[in-house]
């Protein structure tokens, strides 16, 4: 004869384990997910932070390369300016407190002593290796 509640017993007990195990699968792959986000969300950080940092040196250089009687356009120097202090947004963000802090002194002085903070956030956030901040660089105004 059939015992339906020990049938009835075993069946709620394979049923438990298994949602157990469903429940471990789905909060591992949470997890996974999380690790997932959390590596590309860095990624994205890093790239504005290297694109920021592209920026500022580009409109940099491009500024010290012009001839003195054209570096009067307004236009220039703003988007000069945005980038230098956007790099500088974006190494606080990063937390490159150091260095922000002297991308940002440098740039609210005068723009003459950009150059070496400039190339220290580029050594610190890797972009540039550390032999280049044992060279000098100058430009001739």
């Amino acid at each position: 004869m059939t015992n339906w509640s020990e049938i009835s017993a075993i069946a709620t007990a394979i049923y438990g384990v298994a949602t157990l195990l469903l429940v471990v699968q789905i909060w591992r792959d949470r997890a996974q997910r999380d690790k997932y986000f959390n590596i590309e969300a860095n990624n994205r950080r890093l790239n504005e932070l290297h694109n920021a940092f592209y920026e500022a040196w580009g409109y940099w250089e491009a500024h010290t390369r012009v001839s003195l009687e054209d570096k009067g356009d307004v236009a220039q120097a703003g988007k000069l300016f945005v980038a230098l202090i956007r790099l500088e947004c974006q190494l606080r963000l990063n937390g490159y407190k150091g260095q922000a802090d002297n991308v940002g002194a440098a740039i609210r002085a005068n723009l003459h002593g950009v150059i070496e903070p400039l190339a220290e956030a580029g050594i610190a956030i890797g972009l540039f290796p550390p032999e280049f901040g044992e060279v000098k660089v100058t430009f001739d105004e």
